[in-house]
């Protein structure tokens, strides 16, 4: 097996260790009689530690120098959480499994950095296809595990799953031969290969505008698909009588089609298209998608317009992670897509907070989606408008 089929299947299954237990988490913690508010912090502490540990992580790979260290703890990480889940079945249990399971998140930038070691940068954007098509495998084959195994197996099968899986993955990357850096440093770097950067040479990036623009871009993809697909999209199929089956395929669909696109957006033909009519299209297709869902009274609708969710996907989010980490020198690379990932998490903790809030103050969902397809739309015009400027900016270069 080659290196890079090694890693694809390690993303697959590093997500599926992390995915199969979570659709499930907070109806078992209630049933526990778990209070609802501990089971939000519960939820919570998952994606308040990526939004605290990614860009310190990335800036740590870079002064380490090397990916595979920190991929083996990631995996390692991932399966032990299950294994704290399976022996303490409480919130307490489940608070410290999800800590560490955050954790292990935070380190997902060295799966992908130690997968596109080597590439140039005009191959990035493949490179990247390639691994978010490998992770939305992992977490396409979790919710179906979850969706059709948990009714009859339980929270201990799943949380079984994730360690199995989080081990097998750790166990691979045991194999994996880590590419020395002065054999791919010489691409696309100006640094010497024999000198580690110092901390505030990694810090700079927190000045590159291009980082926190696609950045912020890809928080607004993250954050309405945590507070639509993820939760509030399944209560509006509910309310218009769709069944257990048809919600669940809500998320299936969803996924699916985040897998399609971000296979589409490694092909050359997408790879050789304006990115800008790319991301700005499928922030517009977005806003529509929320804009409709409330409208709409048909669960068959609903499930179709989960394909503009998962397009979304792979037409924002993965194009702004290629387009953020467009001429950064490989030496810190790592900080780029720690900060880049630290930012859209922000987003993913904050957009469900406000469109749950819009919920609760008016009684309404048709308040928190209208919010959410406002910010979707001026996301597609920031973009648009961005592209524009730096286009005007390469012209009145090339004329002095």
């Amino acid at each position: 097996m080659s290196q890079a089929t090694k890693l694809l299947l390690i993303s697959a299954l590093f997500w599926f260790a992390q995915y199969v237990y979570q659709p499930t988490t907070a109806p078992y913690l209630l049933a526990q009689k778990v209070s609802a508010d501990f089971v939000g912090i519960i939820v919570g502490v998952y994606g308040g530690v990526q939004m605290a540990a990614r860009f310190p992580m990335g800036i740590f790979a870079d002064i380490l120098g090397r990916h595979k260290p920190i991929v083996l703890f990631g995996c390692l990480c991932s399966g032990s959480a299950s294994i704290i889940r399976l022996l303490y079945s409480n919130g307490d249990g489940f608070f410290w499994a999800n800590l560490l399971s955050g954790t292990a998140s935070s380190m997902w930038l060295s799966f992908m950095l130690l997968y596109a070691r080597g590439i140039a940068p005009e191959r990035m954007q493949q490179a990247l296809g390639y691994t978010f098509v490998a992770s939305n495998i992992g977490i396409l084959l979790s919710f179906c595990t979850s969706a059709f195994a948990y009714e009859f197996l339980g929270m201990n099968a799943m949380c079984l799953f994730s360690l199995i899986c989080g081990f097998a993955a750790f166990g691979i990357a045991l194999t994996l031969k880590e590419v020395p850096e002065q054999q791919t440093s010489g691409l696309h770097t100006s640094k010497p290969v024999n000198t580690r950067p110092k901390l505030r040479e990694l810090l700079t990036v927190l000045k590159n505008t291009q980082i926190w623009f696609f950045a912020l871009m890809a928080a607004i993809q993250q954050g309405i698909t945590m507070a639509t697909v993820m939760s509030f999209s399944n209560e509006i199929a509910h309310s218009i009588g769709g069944s257990h089956l048809e919600v669940g395929l809500l998320t299936v669909v969803y996924i699916a089609f985040c897998v399609i696109s971000s296979y589409l957006t490694s092909l050359n033909f997408f790879t050789r298209l304006n990115n800008d009519f790319l991301i700005g299209f499928s922030l517009f297709c977005l806003g529509i998608y929320c804009w409709c869902s409330v409208l709409t009274d048909s669960i068959y609708l609903l499930i179709a317009l989960q394909v503009l969710m998962g397009c979304s996907y792979g037409f924002v989010f993965s194009l702004a992670n290629a387009e953020a980490l467009k001429g950064i020198p490989s030496w810190c690379r790592s900080s780029a897509l720690g900060l880049f990932q630290a930012i859209f998490a922000f987003g993913m903790l904050w957009v469900p907070l406000i469109a749950g809030e819009l919920f609760h103050r008016t009684g309404s969902l048709n308040s928190a989606f209208y919010f959410q397809a406002v910010l979707s739309f001026l996301g597609a015009c920031c973009t648009l408008c961005y592209y524009l400027h730096r286009r005007i900016q390469k012209r009145k270069a090339v004329q002095q």
